[in-house]
C-alpha cells in the first residue's frame, strides 16, 4: 500500500488522511508545511489518540503558541504526557516537565522559540542520561551505562543538513566489524525498529556496523534527545555483544 496523497488535496483532506495508518505520516508532513495550525488544533479534540498524537507532534513542530493552552489541557486529563511534554518544550523553549500546574504558571506573553543551543541541549540530555559528554563545536560524546555492567559509546553531531538545507542532529553507535556472514541478519532487524536504522560505515579503514538515526533541530528537546541516545545505545550494544561478545565500544 501507498501513503500517496494527491497534489491538490486540501488541509481538511489531510486531516481526513491523518485517520488511516497507510496515510497519516504523508498528511502530517503536509499540515505542518503549509503551517495548517487550526486543523491541527481541531484534531487535539479527536477520539481518536493516533490522529492527537499526529496534531500534538505536528504543532510542537510548527511551534504554534496558539497550542499552549490545548496541550495544558490535555496534559490535565493525562494524555499523551511525553509527547505533551516535548511539544510545549519545543513552543516554549522551557522544559517544565509533566505538571500540568507549572506550565499553568508559565502562561502569558508572547513566545519565542530560541535557535537550538547545541552545548545547552547535549549538557542537559547528559543529565537525564547519568552521563558525562565530551567534544565541542557541535560534536559530542557519551559513555552509557547499561545493564549487566556492560556500557556504550554514542556520538552526536549537531549542524548537519539534509538534501533541503534543514538543520539535523545526528546520533549514532558503532557495534562492530562488518563482517560478511552477519550483514543480512543485522539489515533485517532495520524491518523492525520504530526509528533509525543499523548501516554499515568505514571507520579507521575498516567497515563497521553502526546504529544511525536523525532528528530534525527544529524538533529536538534535551528530553527527546537523551531518550534518542538511550535507545540508540542500547540497539548498538546488542549487536555489538553478538557480533563480538566484547563490551569495547
Amino acid at each position: 500500500m501507498t501513503d500517496h496523497l494527491p497534489e491538490n488535496s486540501s488541509p481538511a483532506q489531510w486531516v481526513e488522511q491523518l485517520y488511516s495508518p497507510q496515510t497519516r505520516r504523508r498528511a502530517r508532513q503536509r499540515l505542518v508545511a503549509a503551517r495548517a495550525v487550526e486543523p491541527l488544533l481541531e484534531c487535539l479534540r479527536s477520539t481518536n489518540e493516533s490522529v492527537v498524537w499526529a496534531a500534538v507532534v505536528s504543532l510542537g513542530e510548527l511551534r504554534a503558541a496558539e497550542a499552549r493552552e490545548p496541550l495544558i489541557e490535555l496534559l490535565e486529563r493525562g494524555k499523551l504526557e511525553m509527547d505533551v511534554c516535548d511539544s510545549l518544550a519545543r513552543i516554549t523553549g522551557t522544559d517544565l516537565g509533566t505538571d500540568p500546574r507549572q506550565w499553568r504558571k508559565s502562561l502569558g506573553g508572547d513566545v519565542q522559540a530560541p535557535a537550538l543551543d547545541a552545548t545547552d541541549c547535549i549538557s542537559r540530555a547528559a543529565d537525564h542520561l547519568g552521563a558525562t559528554p565530551t567534544g565541542s563545536d557541535g560534536s559530542y560524546r557519551l559513555k552509557l551505562s547499561l545493564p549487566d555492567g556492560r556500557t556504550q559509546k554514542v556520538a552526536v553531531f549537531f549542524g548537519r543538513r539534509d538534501t533541503d538545507g534543514h538543520e539535523l542532529v545526528v546520533i549514532y553507535s558503532e557495534c562492530g566489524p562488518a563482517v560478511p556472514k552477519y550483514l543480512e541478519a543485522v539489515l533485517r532487524k532495520n524491518m523492525s525498529m520504530p526509528s533509525g536504522a543499523f548501516a554499515i560505515r568505514d571507520i579507521d579503514g575498516v567497515a563497521n556496523f553502526v546504529v544511525v538515526d536523525t532528528m530534525m533541530a527544529s524538533s529536538v528537546t534535551p528530553g527527546a534527545l537523551a531518550r534518542k541516545i538511550e535507545q540508540i545505545a542500547s540497539r548498538a550494544d546488542q549487536v555489538e555483544e553478538l557480533l563480538t561478545q566484547e563490551d569495547r565500544r
